[in-house]
């Protein structure tokens, strides 16, 4: 088929003529985030079992055991007298003892807590806040840890839960210690959360959107999330619909709108953890998808997508109320709008405009001409400088998928170019929007306090027929492509 025709066809039934790939698309994105998902499942459970056997050796430690019981003596001894010198000084001895045998052997743990049956912690290796005090007792009670000594006093792992003690999350092995037969009291041994965090701030494979990350049965993020400058540590609380669902199935693919608002594919396994579990989740948004498949496939799309970008007719709006101060843009120049008020450009005819908003926060906007680089123009690079300016001055990385890009021209002529210069820079396709419209000219005025734009086409300027559009509506860069590759969202 004659290209001419093949773009004809394409606009007039909006066909997925590329859909003979479609079917791909999620299985090889679910493939990718089960790869992920399972190297992250067997590094997590190899940490766990280290540690475990970690924690199973204490309890034939001679030395630990030793100092167990040593300990707890002198601890109850100076309850009722002070003790003689020389044997504080021997019991001073066997601490520093204790701790080098720490460093050497047990360094995996936070810290290590020597707890009798009656619940007193008579030592701990860093001796922070709950040191001499008694875990049934205060504040301690009320921890999981105490209500699982006191009803379940046998070998055990206690989930994380924030420990007010070291100010962090924490979960703890607990190893029961014996006298004669019966229960003397327990090792327990301090796991900080870093060590598994650590483990999940690897980001290859994932892009500028996917992560993988755990989440515990009270439907908390276990580990940092990549996209929030606060701590998500036991702070950021799931879907409970969508985390319950997927203890429930134990393991699958799913597409689901994210704890950010955004929809994401979804890959997931349940990992029994002790007598916990958690869900272990990789993730990638939907959007990055749709454009890693663009451009993987830009020669074929190059020539279809603008046509189609054209065809889309932006609802007509009234004027917006100018009740501030307004910047304006002169052609081969960008200016930011950062102190409430709007901005603006005219006479927009064979040059382009582009707003990049951050809404409620900023706006730059450019009023591009066939000198720039999207014209093949060596003069100007404006995309390029705006997006230097973002990146140092504006925002973190996380953010910079709430930026909204809104191209402005009355012709094709620079379109495919600017889509793949905001791809260069780490936007989506989902945050781009083009408006075009057969006019002699336009005028733009942006608010970015209410993420407003509108435009005014010159139509017929002997006539003074005018043509008043706006941004809200119109369909973006992903969602064209989406349909004309006929990806199927459900």
């Amino acid at each position: 088929m004659p290209y001419l025709i093949l773009i004809f066809v394409t606009i007039m039934t909006c066909s997925p003529v590329y859909a003979v790939h479609a079917g791909a698309i999620k299985a090889e994105t679910f493939q990718r985030l089960d790869k992920i998902r399972e190297d992250k499942k067997k590094q997590l459970f190899e940490y766990l079992e280290r540690i475990s056997k970690n924690a199973d050796a204490i309890t034939s430690d001679e030395l630990m055991l030793e100092f167990f019981h040593i300990k707890r003596k002198y601890y109850r001894l100076k309850k009722t007298s002070p003790p003689p010198a020389e044997l504080k000084r021997l019991i001073n001895d066997l601490k520093n003892g204790v701790r080098r045998h720490y460093i050497r052997n047990y360094l995996s743990f936070y810290d290590i807590l020597f707890v009798d049956k009656e619940g007193d912690i008579f030592h701990t290796i860093r001796r922070q806040g709950d040191y001499h005090k008694n875990i049934f007792e205060g504040k301690l009670a009320k921890t999981t840890l105490a209500q699982q000594l006191r009803h379940h006093p046998d070998k055990t792992f206690v989930d994380y839960e924030y420990y007010s003690v070291s100010d962090e999350p924490s979960a703890f092995l607990v190893e029961p210690v014996m006298k004669d037969g019966c229960l003397a009291g327990w090792f327990v041994l301090q796991c900080s959360i870093n060590k598994i965090n650590n483990m999940f701030t690897e980001e290859t494979g994932l892009g500028a959107t996917g992560e993988v990350f755990l989440v515990n049965r009270q439907q908390y993020m276990l580990t940092e999330s990549r996209f929030s400058k606060e701590s998500s540590i036991l702070n950021l609380h799931m879907s409970q619909k969508n985390i319950d669902a997927k203890f429930k199935e134990r393991s699958g693919h799913k597409i689901v709108t994210d704890y950010r608002g955004f929809r994401a594919l979804t890959s997931f396994e349940v990992c029994r953890i002790g007598s916990s579990e958690w869900l272990l989740i990789a993730k990638i948004d939907e959007a990055e998808v749709i454009t890693e498949q663009y451009t993987k496939r830009k020669k074929e799309l190059r020539g279809v997508i603008a046509p189609i970008l054209r065809k889309q007719k932006p609802q007509p709006c009234i004027a917006m109320r100018v009740e501030s101060k307004v910047v304006e843009v002169d052609m081969d120049e960008f200016r930011k709008a950062d102190n409430r008020e709007m901005i603006c450009t005219y006479g927009v005819s064979t040059c382009t405009a582009i707003i990049v908003t951050f809404p409620g926060k900023f706006a730059y906007m450019s009023h591009m001409s066939n000198l720039d680089v999207v014209y093949g123009g060596k003069s100007t690079d404006l995309i390029g400088h705006i997006f230097k300016r973002i990146k140092t001055f504006d925002i973190y990385e996380y953010e910079r998928r709430k930026l909204v890009v809104t191209v402005i021209a009355n012709h094709l002529d620079s379109i495919v170019n600017i889509i793949d210069k905001l791809v260069e820079q780490g936007l989506l396709l989902s945050q781009i929007k083009f408006i075009c419209a057969d006019s002699e000219y336009g005028n733009v005025l942006h608010d970015y306090l209410n993420n407003r734009t509108l435009i005014e086409w010159e139509m017929d300027k002997e006539n003074g027929r005018k043509l008043k559009q706006c941004a809200a509506g119109v369909k973006s860069v992903g969602m064209v492509v989406k349909d004309l590759i006929g990806y199927n969202p459900q």
